[in-house]
């Protein structure tokens, strides 16, 4: 039901804007290209990522082909980005791949507890996977921009923060997704699917009484407002990409595509990587400094007590896949990369 009212939300805003002209791609004359983001205009990814690769991008593409930024959710909501890059409504989107479960199933691989400590290695798991063409099924109806993935997240708490696996027993907490779920029940804890602009409101409410998260979201959304407790235990990471419609990347100039295939792939997600690294660097170091959070930094002992609790999170993953074969092959490949094979 909610992936019917999805997809005909998306199809209404892809005829109404059939009717304004912006779904037919020419190089014959000027054309607006949409950039989707779900993250206000001042929202990490939109001002530091997306924005920014948009001014390099036009200063290099013709005249006639200029993307422009469309933050907010003002395309649509989070879950629908890559749909509307799909039907045409966005010709680029910023896209949490599982957001939509069953779409892009095997990308999920890095919220395996352990793949993934930061973007830079997430970036290189993903795209590595998309060379080797483990995951050309999920994306053959994009143009990929970039894939990389978040940072490891944090536990961001609101009553004294947690040291061990059993400090979560019985505790509702923001999930990021459904295998986040999964890994908290494996904690003794269950998770809530709460939009992000919400998550402050929940958790001074005690509805949820933490989430995992990432530092920008941490101070975008004034968690430590609500939960001043970081356990700095290396979670999960979610995977990320950033998608352009085929036919709109096609129906380009040849010259203006080579703009895009400069700004495309490995190079991108590696910048992209970097820059969201460090600026989870240093939100973190500023939190530290400013006094106000506590920060918890699990001993070698508790780190064992997190690693035995989620033991069992990989064959969880491969279990919960559509082809759990194919996934049990992408599982071991990311394994050997993320261990530097």
């Amino acid at each position: 039901m909610v992936q019917h009212t999805l997809k005909s939300a998306i199809a209404a805003l892809a005829l109404g804007a059939l009717a304004f002209g912006t779904l037919a791609p020419s190089t014959a004359h000027a054309r607006e290209m949409r950039v989707s983001s779900f993250e206000p205009p001042q929202g990490f990814y939109s001002s530091k990522v997306l924005q920014v690769w948009i001014d390099q991008a036009n200063a290099k593409l013709s005249k006639s082909a200029q993307f422009r930024l469309y933050p907010g959710s003002i395309l649509g909501a989070p879950p629908a980005q890559a749909e509307l890059v799909k039907a045409g409504v966005a010709d680029v989107a910023l896209v949490v791949p599982t957001y939509t479960p069953g779409l892009f199933p095997l990308s999920g691989v890095v919220e395996v507890p352990g793949m993934v400590t930061s973007s830079t290695e997430g970036a290189q798991i993903l795209n590595t996977l998309e060379a080797e063409g483990a995951l050309a099924k999920e994306y053959a109806d994009y143009k990929i921009i970039a894939l990389f993935t978040t940072p490891a997240y944090r536990f961001f708490m609101t009553d004294g923060g947690v040291r061990l696996p059993a400090d979560l027993a019985g505790k509702k907490l923001r999930t990021p997704s459904p295998f986040g779920s999964t890994l908290f029940g494996m904690l003794g804890a269950s998770g809530v699917s709460i939009p992000a602009p919400q998550v402050y409101e929940n958790l001074e409410r005690g509805v949820v009484k933490g989430a995992v998260w990432v530092m920008d979201a941490y101070r975008t959304f004034r968690l430590n407002e609500v939960a001043p407790t970081i356990t700095t235990t290396k979670f999960m990471a979610s995977p990320m990409a950033v998608l352009m419609n085929k036919a709109a990347y096609q129906a380009l100039s040849d010259a203006d595509r080579a703009v895009i295939d400069e700004m495309s792939g490995k190079a991108a997600a590696d910048w992209i990587a970097k820059v969201v690294d460090a600026a989870d660097a240093q939100i973190e170091a500023d939190f530290r400094a400013g006094g106000k959070v506590t920060f918890i930094e699990p001993t070698a002992e508790e780190t064992a007590a997190w690693e035995a609790a989620l033991a069992g999170a990989p064959a969880a993953w491969v279990a919960g896949q559509p082809d759990p074969a194919a996934a049990q092959v992408v599982l071991d490949r990311a394994a050997a990369i993320s261990a530097g094979n």
